[in-house]
């Protein structure tokens, strides 16, 4: 009989219970169902276990007074599980209170199972611990209590009340000492007691349930030792407790020794499915070990060190670990895809379809073999339109950046040509007048100052008006050219945005992930305000009204300058 053992956890928030099918559960169901149903309860709040609370009290009373000793009888089970979740369920409730004092009552209670999982189960609840510690210490001196029950109560009162007597029994059982039992002085019928394998298994399923760090060297004799009993499934039970302990490292080697020396042992097998699976608990990396017993001919060994390559260090790494080996050493695909099919599914097929597009060619190959050996002829489907939709986008990412591109060559195009033109403007108005000056000295020096007075009067207006209207021209060239090269690129930012949006919308559907309407509401605004901040730049550019005035105004006054000027000095002469 094995209820599932405490585990710690914070409360979380779970779906109500179907209370039926639980009762189902514990009576007629399987071990590793019942153990799934108790951890659910451990983490859910106990005021929504009031109608399951209710129908267990119910059960337990009314045979609580035909109980016999049934410890051979398969139907004793279905009371261990039934009280273990009592426990979890029981709150403050009077009733179930007493029918778990009951529980533990050799008087009461026959089955000695019974009376350790009620226990056990208490003493790792923080609202049962008091009254488990004080039922302990009466189980304890209790001479007529079976040692499987003392055990556990010695435990209990050296972990939670630092009893040196109950700690000194405990470790007697174990092994430690040459003499008589230390305690026999304290605890009332122990002092015949005989250091035998029904003492130490006794001890065992004591630390299984608290592990005290005293009795560490011992049970790793055990392990050691390894006498094919139940006493080594418990040592290397009791190992795989230390997790958060500071021998968790001793106790990992300790266990993969214990899989080195007997992994090709054929009635070891079971037993070294056990240690792999203590191995994975304590949280200490030994990948290269658990890789190697993916070879191992005992199929519960390769479940148990795929499940344990998982815990230590999760989906995601787990499967880029197989898809190396996969690269390396072809042609284990078979082999690699039944560990992933012990790990969590929908995890592994994520990260398969990470390394499909990871852009890698042999670790893509190596992927898309794995996934078709884990899902059939359905995967070979989804990872062809897989593909299909990789290299499309893929495709339309390339020509994205193509069109990029041509657009950057347009707009450097556009600007410079603009700019050559504005310069060329300016060129030949710098050109003409320095060769207006020259010919202006060339006849005062000639022909005197009057010469020039005329043809300075006759032509020379004309001529720098003219230079005036191709300079005010060049500049409008350059300023057409400069806005021509901005509206060309706010909107290849405009069509780049929405792009990125539509690449966002294609990677979502490859995922195969729902959108939902707030998705989609974010996204058009998102649109919708690449749009207004388009529109806003570009209206930005155009030349506006007030600036063509402005143009003109400057214009005028430039050439009312011009005529409004004195003539040069001798020009009447």
């Amino acid at each position: 009989m094995s209820p599932g053992l405490h585990t710690n956890s914070s409360a979380v928030s779970v779906a109500a219970l179907d209370v039926e099918s639980a009762l189902e559960v514990l009576a007629n169901g399987g071990e590793q169902a019942r153990r799934r149903l108790l951890k659910q309860l451990e983490v859910t709040d106990v005021r929504s276990l009031a109608p399951l609370r209710a129908r267990l009290v119910e059960s337990l009373a009314a045979e609580s007074r035909r109980r016999v000793d049934d410890e051979g009888h398969p139907g004793s089970w279905t009371r261990s599980w039934q009280v273990s979740a009592l426990v979890l369920c029981a709150g403050d409730d009077l009733e179930a209170l007493a029918l778990l004092d009951s529980s533990v009552d050799r008087r009461v209670e026959r089955n000695r199972w019974v009376r350790y999982w009620a226990l056990a189960e208490a003493v790792g609840r923080d609202e049962h611990r008091p009254w488990a510690v004080k039922r302990a210490a009466a189980l304890a001196e209790d001479g007529d209590e079976q040692l499987l029950v003392r055990a556990l109560a010695w435990a209990i009162l050296a972990e939670y009340e630092d009893s040196l007597p109950a700690r000194e029994a405990l470790l007697w059982c174990l092994g430690a000492g040459e003499g008589p039992f230390p305690a026999a002085d304290d605890y009332a019928g122990c002092g015949t007691l005989h250091r035998d394998d029904e003492a130490k298994g006794a001890a065992l399923r004591a630390l299984r349930i608290i592990p005290l760090p005293e009795a560490f060297a011992l049970v790793q004799k055990v392990v050691d030792e390894a006498p094919f009993a139940t006493l080594t499934w418990d040592a290397i039970w009791v190992m795989g407790k230390f997790s958060g302990a500071a021998r968790a490292a001793e106790a990992a080697q300790t266990l993969a020794r214990f899989i080195v020396i007997r992994r090709r042992s054929r009635e070891y097998y079971e037993l070294v499915g056990v240690a792999v699976r203590a191995l994975g608990a304590l949280g200490i990396p030994q990948t290269d070990l658990l890789l190697a017993e993916l070879d191992s001919p005992a199929a519960g060994v390769f479940v148990e060190a795929s499940k344990a390559l998982e815990r230590l260090l999760g989906p995601v790494k787990a499967v880029e670990r197989l898809v190396d080996i996969l690269v390396d050493d072809p042609g284990q695909e078979a082999k690699l895809a039944n560990a992933l099919r012990c790990m969590n599914r929908k995890a592994v097929v994520e990260a398969l379809d990470a390394n499909l597009r990871c852009g890698v060619n042999q670790r893509e190959e190596a992927a898309r073999l794995l996934l078709i050996e884990i899902g059939g002829s359905v995967a070979i489907d989804r990872v062809q339109a897989r593909r299909q939709d990789l290299e499309s986008r893929r495709q339309a990412v390339a020509d994205l950046d193509a069109r990029q591109r041509e657009h950057v060559k347009l707009i450097a195009v556009g600007d410079g040509a603009a700019t050559w033109i504005a310069v060329g403007m300016w060129v030949v108005v710098f050109l003409t007048g320095f060769v207006g000056i020259v010919l202006g000295m060339v006849l005062i020096y000639g022909e005197g100052v009057g010469a020039y007075s005329g043809w300075a009067l006759a032509g020379g207006g004309g001529l720098f008006s003219l230079l005036g209207k191709l300079g005010f021209s060049g500049k409008l060239v350059e300023t057409a050219g400069a806005r021509a090269s901005g509206r060309l690129a706010i909107f290849t930012g405009f069509q780049r945005r929405l792009q990125h949006i539509d690449l966002l919308l294609a990677q979502r559907f490859i995922d195969g992930a729902a959108i939902d309407i707030d998705e989609v509401k974010v996204l058009s605004q998102l649109v919708s305000a690449a749009q207004s901040e388009a529109q806003e730049s570009i209206l930005a550019l155009m030349p506006s009204d007030g600036e063509v005035e402005a143009y003109r105004r400057r214009r005028s006054m430039i050439e009312g300058e011009r005529e409004a000027a004195p003539p040069p000095s001798g020009a009447g002469s």
